[in-house]
């Protein structure tokens, strides 16, 4: 396959299209320890891109591969396969001697590149992952796989050597410009720690929720899931709305034993429509319906002052539905077979006052689930979706020590009456204080 006689009688590297990056070895063969300078000449100026396998930049009718401004490893006798420098030398070409016997300790210094790129996955071998392993800089670094998909032999060979590095695989990630534009229409990264975390949260703000739950999947078992905890803290701090979102669309992506393991229980017992109990804050009481009904057949809400966590009144079912936006929940009552919803009118201070209905064909049936802590444990912002409003107990009582419930119309409160703890009906001892993230 290769020929040492035709690739010294190659053409020269074209530099008119590639960088010359001043690497002394792209016309001379592999020199293993011979007097070699190793790059980077300091570690202080780490080198920005090596291309595994890369031969420069190849414009053909496939399309584009390779790189005008990095580094190209390759076989000692190999030269340019397509587009205008077909047979040429390959430019800022450090020489492996063979396709299994990938060491280039002889030019490239340990933990020194930035980005390794790999445009021919088929080529991915044990020593040539152990190579690029050794090369790619553990904090700064990243390494891309063009053309192949995580789960690939290639790919699952690269990743065992990559993750005693600390770098992980992260599927069909942003990439940066100087690294877009190639024929293949998939690729795989492996990225820091810090570098996956942000990855990850950005996905799931950007609403790519398939890449995240791909991407989820795949940093499941790194280091026992610390990436996936620290990004639903964060999400749920910075923006608890998509952190429920996100919740969603992993247990309904095949993914529900990550949401018991990553998230607080109550994420499952609502999203598994378990039947719960939802009791304020401030006032520990749980929430129930009236006895009696109006004249249009709703009754009042009410928090129990008995705090009776039995009694079938204070059970509920949260039914969520996907909106353009995020997920969203009707609350029903069990017992009543009744939908919560805010009144269509406000008070002198523009609360409204909160009904159970036979119907949940409104908006104003449904809520937004915002969760946070307080105190160590996870509580929730129920919000009406058309309202806008926050469900809130109010400090007054009736004659039996029951509290209503509203809307909040927006002036000052104290926030824990705001606040809602959702535990299972089958199971009210459940403490979420005991159930705090492996931070």
């Amino acid at each position: 396959m290769y020929s040492i006689t035709n690739w010294k009688n190659a053409k020269k590297p074209n530099y008119n299209t590639n960088v010359d990056k001043l690497f002394p070895y792209s016309e001379v063969p592999y020199l293993g320890e011979y007097n070699l300078v190793k790059i980077p000449v300091s570690l202080n100026n780490l080198i920005q891109h090596v291309d595994y396998w890369g031969e420069g930049r190849i414009v053909s009718e496939g399309g584009i591969n390779g790189f005008t401004n990095c580094y190209n490893v390759h076989h000692q006798y190999h030269v340019v396969s397509g587009g205008a420098d077909r047979d040429s030398k390959i430019p800022n070409r450090i020489p492996v001697a063979s396709c299994s016997e990938c060491d280039t300790s002889a030019y490239i210094r340990d933990n020194s590149v930035i980005t390794v790129t790999v445009t021919d996955a088929s080529r991915i071998n044990t020593s040539c992952a152990k190579d690029i392993a050794r090369i790619v800089n553990n904090d700064l670094g990243r390494v891309i796989v063009y053309g192949s998909q995580s789960n690939s032999s290639e790919t699952l060979t690269l990743a065992l050597e990559l993750e005693r590095k600390g770098l992980y695989a992260c599927p069909q990630v942003d990439l940066p410009e100087d690294l877009q534009g190639l024929k293949f229409d998939s690729h795989v990264a492996f990225l820091n720690n810090l570098e996956a975390n942000n990855c990850l949260y950005k996905n799931i703000t950007n609403s790519n929720y398939e890449r995240a739950i791909s991407m989820t999947q795949m940093l499941a078992n790194v280091e026992n899931g610390q990436i996936i905890d620290q990004v639903v803290t964060k999400l749920i701090n910075d923006a608890p709305r998509t952190a429920m979102s996100y919740a969603y669309k992993l247990w309904n992506g095949g993914a529900r034993d990550l949401v018991r393991k990553h998230f607080r229980k109550s994420f499952a017992y609502i999203l598994n429509e378990d039947p719960v109990t939802i009791a304020n804050l401030k006032f520990h009481q749980p929430l129930k319906l009236d006895m009696d009904t109006d004249s249009y057949g709703d009754r009042l809400v009410w928090g129990d002052n008995a705090c009776n966590l039995s009694s079938e009144r204070v059970s509920w079912k949260l039914i969520p539905v996907w909106d353009n936006d995020g997920v969203t929940f009707k609350l029903y009552n069990i017992d009543c077979s009744m939908y919560l919803k805010l009144d269509v009118n406000v008070d002198n201070i523009g609360d409204r006052q909160a009904w159970g209905s036979n119907n949940s064909d409104e908006l104003r049936h449904r809520y937004y689930l915002e969760p946070g802590f307080k105190n160590g444990s996870l509580v929730f912002h129920i919000v009406n979706c058309e309202y806008k409003q926050g469900l809130k107990m109010a400090v007054a009582v009736d004659e039996i020590g029951d509290r209503g419930l509203w809307g909040h119309g927006g002036s000052s409160i104290d926030d824990s009456r705001l606040c809602w703890l959702i535990k299972p009906f089958s199971d009210p001892s459940v403490d979420e204080s005991d159930l705090l993230f492996r931070l």
